[in-house]
């Protein structure tokens, strides 16, 4: 698709009536629920989970900002009625209604060089200031509709962690500022694509894109982790976001199946103590339900692995594990 050829279908917001109508409310309550929108908050820290099959140290808790009653509820009609309609760009794929990572590794399949950025605190380093202006100039809302959005889509001055809304708001700000990259993609012959804040680009000349997307985003307030910053080469294995882009197929990551390989294993000697089996099974059946669905060749030696530690799980765990195993 040609950079200038996609274009936000305008919402022709211009006034409370319009925008209460399209939302099913009172004008009254919607001006209310804007005003009063940070009481409807109640932030917590989601610890992070039991990593039984990860050598890597535990991840920090993450905080959640969690919209609560009548805003939840608001925040997901302006998602469903304001949002969900858009048809997003070719090159966006996370959190958009039928494209998957595997489409988004899809267009990096066989690469010789892929490039992988990762936007530093991405949710809350995106202020009201962005937000109005996805509202305003991309959406096209008037002033008095994109401020009273802006109120009811933002939390404590970023966009809110947890919120209906916050995913095709970020899609929408990163497509909005990242122009000069899609740019310079087309000119290089670079693969561009993005799964929220996650960036990739591959081609001959993908690390060119590194700076020029440093330089862009940083003139809107945001950041790139260096730390998370992954040039893969020729004879490297092309991770991205949890797969494998492989020359004929994607896969799932090497590790990651040596991971769940392990804790089959753990299973199967006894070394998971009763109290945390149940927990222990379901995250186990939740990664090899993903390995099947990326790759079911990645997860037929794990089904075998699997079907003969079965005599050694207690009776009352075994029909669930049985059920992957036949699938």
């Amino acid at each position: 698709m040609d950079i200038d050829e996609f274009q936000v279908t305008p919402l022709r917001l211009g006034n409370l009536a319009r925008l209460a109508q399209r939302l099913q409310i009172s004008q009254a309550r919607l001006k209310a629920l804007a005003e009063s929108a940070h009481l409807y908050y109640e932030p917590f820290d989601l610890a992070a989970k039991s990593r039984w099959f990860s050598k890597k140290e535990p991840k920090k808790p993450r905080p959640i900002d969690r919209p609560t009653g009548e805003l939840v509820a608001l925040q997901s009609r302006i998602n469903s009625e304001l949002l969900s309609p858009i048809l997003m760009p070719e090159h966006i794929f996370g959190a958009v209604k039928r494209r998957t990572i595997f489409g988004n590794a899809g267009c990096h399949q066989g690469a010789k060089l892929l490039v992988t950025l990762d936007v530093k605190q991405c949710f809350p380093s995106i202020t009201p200031r962005h937000i109005y202006s996805v509202w305003s100039k991309t959406l096209g809302c008037s002033p008095k509709i994109a401020k009273l959005l802006t109120m009811l889509t933002t939390f404590e001055r970023r966009l809110p962690q947890g919120a209906p809304t916050s995913p095709a708001l970020a899609n929408l700000l990163i497509w909005s500022i990242d122009k000069r990259v899609r740019i310079e993609c087309e000119r290089l012959g670079v693969v561009y694509s993005t799964w929220l804040d996650d960036l990739a680009f591959s081609g001959e000349e993908a690390r060119a894109l590194i700076q020029i997307a440093v330089e862009v985003f940083r003139t809107e307030g945001l950041k790139f982790s260096h730390r998370k910053i992954k040039i893969m080469g020729p004879k490297e294995v092309k991770t991205l976001t949890g797969t494998r882009a492989g020359r004929e197929a994607i896969r799932v990551p090497a590790p990651y199946c040596s991971q769940v390989r392990a804790g089959i294993h753990n299973l199967k000697v006894g070394r998971v103590v009763q109290h945390d089996l149940g927990i222990y099974i379901e995250q186990l059946l939740g990664r090899l339900r993903y390995i099947n669905q990326v790759c079911p060749a990645d997860a037929r030696p794990l089904k075998l692995q699997l079907d003969s530690t079965l005599p050694f799980v207690p009776f009352e765990y075994r029909t669930s594990l049985k059920v992957f195993v036949d699938s």
